[in-house]
């Protein structure tokens, strides 16, 4: 395809990511569906792309997916709303992957005739929901706002946990060191969580200090954006989780006026709108691209991974639905939302980012995660595509209730505040 035809084609792309997401406020159909069918379309049954053509920036569309998606996500929750809700999504987090990681790892064990190493590398892989998917459906359902805020968190530590805890898997099948795997996932994921987090905060502090003094600056979304890249990378390179430091730099940021209020400075600072509709729209160019990839290199030359996937997804299911029965537990508003909440399980990035490394690492039966892996994906985001319409519904006075009881005591601001 020539120049003239690929702009041609990401130009067609986009105006179809526009309408998927036009039709999911309107309908409550989930854009990710269509965009997915979109690069089924494009990829496997027209051929217009090759998939092997954009292979190479597989990884670079899956990191900026993962990034800007979470960094986004992190500058729209609320530090009260964030309190309240993460020792329930901490608590959905273990219980979901414990249980989801060990029914599928017993499954590929007694099911598949797996050795016992490549199972609990399985199970550890389609046991994180993902971000890069369960954020914009939660954006855009009406899903209530301390639901919201769980699964937006618990999403987010889900996709970095099973990362680290795969890779070391990975790892300790590819050394033969498993006397002490235990030990080091405990370590590996305590220290890579410590480090996107500490990073986060104190970059996060600097920055809106930074704002408060480029005040006015046209550009300023943009370095704001090319801050959240550069320390992506030296987070990723100190061993810390840069999803985890991405998802805290924007809840710094988002919540920049709280926090000059705790810390008792006059002058406070909060992101504009203009910035928060920037990185909203580099939000939605990168979440179409990467869902349209992802249906570009869908691939069932065989019956058996697909059969595999599906048995795989219904065993996820029933697991979330479990964890979240345990996470509900004496909390009455969590206990009626447990549709929404089993129904947003949907498998994604982290999965398909660790199947490929699988691939590179070419360990024994590593040609059959990609095909398993994609049909858990596709499943999985099917389920919660349909389950979004079924269970989210909004309800104007318990959703306004919430809000009042998440927020903390008004602020004087005395024309302290200024918007960056």
């Amino acid at each position: 395809m020539n120049a003239a035809g690929t702009l041609g084609l990401v130009g067609v792309l986009l105006i179809i990511g526009f309408l998927a997401d036009y039709l999911f406020r309107k309908t409550s159909l989930p854009d990710v569906i269509i965009l997915i069918g979109l690069g089924y379309l494009v990829g496997p049954v027209l051929g217009i792309v090759n998939p092997s053509q954009i292979a190479p920036a597989s990884q670079l569309i899956a990191t900026l997916a993962l990034v800007v998606i979470l960094f986004n996500g992190g500058i729209d929750l609320e530090f009260s709303r964030i309190i309240s809700g993460a020792p329930r999504a901490m608590s959905l987090v273990v219980s979901g992957i414990v249980i989801s990681m060990g029914a599928a790892s017993f499954f590929a064990y007694y099911a598949l005739n797996w050795d016992l190493m490549n199972s609990l590398l399985l199970g550890a892989i389609v046991s994180g929901t993902s971000p890069s998917i369960v954020m914009p459906l939660v954006t855009r359902a009406k899903v209530s706002p301390g639901v919201a805020s769980i699964l937006h968190l618990e999403s987010a530590f889900n996709g970095a946990l099973v990362i680290v805890i795969a890779l070391v898997i990975l790892n300790v099948m590819t050394t033969g060191n498993t006397d002490s795997g235990a030990t080091m996932v405990a370590q590996q994921v305590t220290l890579r969580f410590l480090v996107g987090v500490v990073i986060g905060i104190i970059a996060g502090g600097l920055w809106l200090w930074v704002l408060s003094l480029l005040e006015g600056e046209t550009y300023d979304d943009i370095l704001t954006l090319a801050i959240v890249f550069s320390l992506f990378f030296v987070v990723e390179n100190l061993n810390g989780s840069g999803a985890i430091f991405a998802l805290t730099f924007g809840i710094v940021l988002g919540n920049g006026v709280r926090i000059a209020h705790f810390l008792r400075i006059k002058r406070t600072v909060a992101i504009h709108e203009m910035m928060r509709k920037f990185h909203s729209q580099m939000s939605f160019l990168i979440k179409t691209f990467f869902f349209v990839y992802l249906g570009m290199i869908i691939a069932f030359d065989k019956p058996e991974p697909l059969v595999i996937g599906v048995v795989l997804c219904f065993i996820l299911l029933l697991s979330r639905y479990i964890a979240v029965l345990l996470s509900s537990i004496r909390n009455a508003t969590l206990a009626k939302e447990r549709g929404i909440l089993t129904a947003m399980f949907p498998r994604g990035l982290s999965a398909a980012v660790v199947a490929e490394l699988v691939v590179v690492a070419a360990i024994p039966n590593a040609s059959a995660y990609p095909g398993i892996i994609m049909a858990v994906i596709v499943s999985t985001v099917a389920i919660s595509a349909i389950g979004i319409p079924i269970f989210a519904r909004y309800t104007p006075d318990k959703t306004e209730a919430e809000v009042d009881a998440l927020q903390p005591d008004p602020i004087d601001n005395d024309n302290n505040q200024h918007v960056i």
